[in-house]
């Protein structure tokens, strides 16, 4: 039939209706659009790809070091990955939604938003849906693995049920309070610091309560219930039994309370902060004349060094949070030694807390190294330095003399405390009885870990650097680094301890095999980082970098 002949049998509806069918096609604009988009990008159907496929190597390394008949390695493969999950659902959504909305405030888009009909439960749904359905898809994707333990037998259904519910609500809860941090901070990293400070409290207030309460053994099931984390404790069959079905019931019940508490504050706050608050000079204290004068001589002392290290440098409080993290895994260390009365100086204890500390120290690294260059790209500043006759070999070195400026105290420190490990476990009674092989190889093991976390901060720092100049956001930036460094030879070890059939494996040579993985890993993304600064850093600050093996060096003129 034509066209011509279908236009007169269109009739438009009574103003009512209109407005009815304008009412229903406006409600939550953001989410629809969002839902939309996020079915057409490939990140979404990657995220489930990927996830699915950590899950089943996750499995089949359990299932290759486990022992005893199908039900028990069933039930050990359901636990490791019902922890896995647990803390993929805490980690990732307290992250993926803390900088949403200040990174709107920060760039003055917020605002526009808010000059249609929007309301705030319009951006901060959208926000929520856009950020949180890779996280939902990917833990979706590994129900289908906890399966698999189910089959196997050990696991009952309502276990596998009971760990899908945990698990989103978990997640919900993660995602609430990064939205709700986010509306109130506008700075990335305070958004961010605010809502894992958030998920701490609310997760560890509970449980610290029944420590701290004057009876050692007296276990208040109202301090427990109002932890969030509580529910994962109770997922299995030995404590979900009696009074634990209950306990689970309002766990859940409690943990959604937050979470939409959190999502209504959001929805409260974001129309009313996306304002530039102006500075009130009655509040402004005096400023110290003598600390003035010693931040002056101390910029004039690093413009001299080099010009760029002064503008790296900045930010005090970045040390401190180091070694608070230090500190705080020292003290974490002290207690669950006195606690749960275990030699603190036994060489697996010891050497869980060395690598503890030791990721800490690259997770700072990484996350400093390449955040200066992502924020200066970003608004235009390295265009502007790079006019000058800076070259840059100086803007590079400035990078890193900042970061050993700033991480070399506490590197110093996490070695010391290696040292002093390896003469305390040699020089305690236990230890005294092994015999020299043993003993040497100790001593090995400790130097490997210091040499390791040397090497691996200096690589990390280089590709970090360069990815750094390439970040759509400056959080991310030393995300690629890590995951390069220190997370693929972790899973090639993974997979291959789960896929080739080793007899009678030793500890040193499972330690070699370890070092040559990550030996390759430094040898091959470090030096190709430094080339590719050296090459393409115009290239990659002003936009027109095309990913390419770098031939050659090309000095630049001093």
């Amino acid at each position: 039939m034509p066209v011509g002949r279908l236009i007169p049998q269109i009739r438009l509806g009574s103003p009512a209706q209109t407005r009815d069918n304008a009412r229903r096609m406006t409600f939550l604009p953001v989410v629809e659009r969002e839902l939309r988009v996020a079915a057409r990008r490939r990140e979404t159907y990657r995220a489930r790809f990927v996830a699915a496929i950590l899950a089943s190597a996750f499995t089949a390394f359990v299932l290759r070091i486990a022992s005893g008949s199908n039900a028990e390695k069933g039930a050990t493969l359901f636990q490791c990955l019902a922890a896995l999950v647990f803390l993929f659902a805490t980690l990732v959504g307290t992250v993926v939604t803390g900088d949403c909305i200040s990174e709107e405030k920060r760039e003055g888009t917020l605002g526009l938003l808010f000059l249609t009909d929007l309301k705030g439960y319009d951006v901060v749904l959208g926000k929520l849906v856009a950020r949180s359905v890779n996280s939902f898809y990917g833990m979706a994707a590994v129900v289908p693995v906890l399966a698999i333990a189910f089959l196997m037998g050990g696991v009952t259904r309502g276990e596998l049920l009971r760990v899908a519910l945990v698990s989103m609500n978990l997640l919900f809860f993660c995602l609430s309070a990064g939205m709700v941090a986010s509306a109130l901070c506008r700075r990335d990293r305070s958004a961010l610091g605010l809502s894992a400070a958030l998920v701490i409290l609310l997760a560890v207030a509970g449980p610290l309560a029944t420590q701290l309460h004057p009876h050692p053994n007296a276990y208040p099931h109202a301090a427990l219930i109002s932890s969030p984390v509580y529910g994962c404790f109770l997922v299995f069959d030995d404590a979900y039994k009696g009074t634990g079905r209950i306990d689970f019931v309002l766990n859940a019940v409690t943990t959604q309370l937050y979470a939409w508490t959190f999502l209504g504050l959001a929805c409260w706050i974001t129309p009313r902060s996306w304002q530039d608050k102006g500075t009130n000079d009655r509040w402004r204290q005096p400023q110290d004349q003598g600390a003035s004068s010693r931040r002056a001589s101390l910029r004039a002392t690093l413009l001299e060094v080099n010009p760029f290290l002064w503008r790296a440098s900045r930010g005090r409080w970045k040390r401190t949070a180091v070694w608070l993290a230090l500190v705080i895994q020292a003290l974490v260390w002290l207690w669950y030694g006195h606690t749960h009365y275990i030699d603190l100086f036994d060489p697996a204890t010891d050497v869980m807390v060395l690598l503890c500390a030791g990721l800490c120290l690259k997770m700072f690294v990484a996350g400093d190294a390449g955040r200066t260059l992502a924020e200066d790209r970003r608004s235009g500043a390295l265009e502007l330095i790079l006019v000058t006759p800076l070259p840059v070999e100086q803007i590079v070195r400035g990078q890193l003399l900042a970061l050993r400026r700033r991480f070399l105290a506490p590197v110093a420190a996490v070695l010391l405390a290696n040292a002093w490990f390896l003469v305390m476990e040699l020089r305690h009674g236990p230890n005294l009885s092994l015999d020299t092989d043993d003993r040497n190889g100790l001593i090995w093991l400790h130097l490997v870990i210091a040499a390791f976390l040397v090497m691996d901060l200096l690589a990390i720092s280089w590709v970090a650097i360069w990815r750094g100049l390439l970040a759509r956001k400056p959080n991310w930036a030393g995300l690629p680094a890590l995951l390069l460094i220190v997370l693929l030879p972790c899973t090639i070890f993974v997979l291959a301890m789960s896929l080739v059939e080793i007899v009678n494996p030793s500890w040193p040579g499972l330690l070699v095999f370890w070092c040559l993985l990550g030996l390759t890993a430094i040898g091959f993304f470090a030096p190709m980082a430094r080339l590719k600064l050296l090459n393409h850093f115009r290239a990659a600050v002003s936009g027109d970098y095309r990913k390419r093996w770098p031939r050659a060096v090309v000095p630049e003129v001093r």
